[in-house]
Parts: structure tokens; sequence; C-alpha cells
């Protein structure tokens, strides 16, 4: 079993939320923040003309494209999306994004190393046993937020060219 953390290439910028805050409030968990949107949601963003929108967000929360959710839904069927437009009113643009509500697993091994605000995983290692069958979740137990998905997920959405998605393995115990 092989597992990567996915994350958004930082080489590719993030659209930049104007009203996210005035729409929820700071230091919100990812399900909480699933919580607390309506099914469908409106934001105010601003990205630059040249850059394209990629298929993953990860900030303030992940967010996916049409593609990448109908993706996650092939591997996991279960999960519930919610859904956002994003808006960019000086570029006359707009994306629509989909927020699964991924289930969080606490199934980090004590052998990771972890920085000492516990935000980052410097080395990670997950416990087998805990993963069960999850192919895509959300990693409970540490501030950060990580989405791991098994290396079947992984290659799926490489084969689909995936734009913007960056993967780092963990060590499975």
């Amino acid at each position: 079993m092989r597992y990567f953390m996915i994350y958004a290439d930082k080489k590719n910028p993030q659209p930049q939320f104007m009203d996210w805050y005035t729409q929820m409030r700071p230091g919100r968990t990812d399900s909480q923040i699933y919580e607390e949107l309506s099914r469908q949601n409106h934001f105010q963003i601003e990205l630059n003309r040249e850059i394209s929108f990629m298929d993953l967000i990860c900030h303030p929360c992940f967010m996916v494209s049409k593609e990448f959710a109908a993706l996650i839904r092939v591997y996991s069927p279960e999960i519930q999306f919610k859904y956002a437009t994003l808006n960019d009113k000086e570029n006359r643009r707009s994306a629509f994004y989909q927020i699964p509500d991924l289930p969080q697993l606490d199934c980090l091994d004590e052998k990771s190393e972890i920085s000492r605000d516990g935000s980052i995983i410097i080395k990670g290692v997950l416990k087998k046993e805990k993963i069960q069958t999850h192919s895509i979740f959300r990693l409970g137990g540490i501030k950060g937020r990580y989405i791991v998905a098994d290396l079947k997920f992984v290659e799926s959405a490489c084969r689909r060219e995936v734009m913007g998605m960056r993967i780092d393995e963990f060590v499975v115990e």
C-alpha cells in the first residue's frame, strides 16, 4: 500500500479570496467549513489574467474542479460535495469548483516527524490498519491541512492530467 499527500503546486498561484472571512470565521477546520457552507456558494477572487484555474485549490479550503470531483466519486462514491463559484470581476471570468466532505482519519504514526508547532509533517508515517479501504481522505490529528490518496487514485489523476497537483509519498507501516 502506497499513500501520497496531495497538494497544490506552489509554482501555480492560487486565487486570492476577497470575501472569504466575511462568510467564514478564521481558524475553522475543513469539516467545520464544510458544515457552515451552503450547498451553493459564491466567492469573489483575484487571479492574474495570465494564470489558469488549476484543478485543485488548497487554501482557504480544499476544493476541486468538476473533473477532479468526478475522479473522487469513482474511488469514493459516498463522499458528498458542496459547490463554489469563483468570480474574478477584474478579469471577467468565473470558475466552478466542488468542495468534498472527505473523511478525516487519525492515522499518523508516532514515528512521524512533525514541526514543533504541530502543523508541518517533516516525515510522514501512516498506520496501515487505521486507513482501511479509503482511497482519499483528510489526515486528522495534526493542525495543518493534509489530503492523502492511495497510489491508484494518484495514478488516475496523473492519467487525467490534473493541473496544479503535487504529491509527496508517506511511509506506511
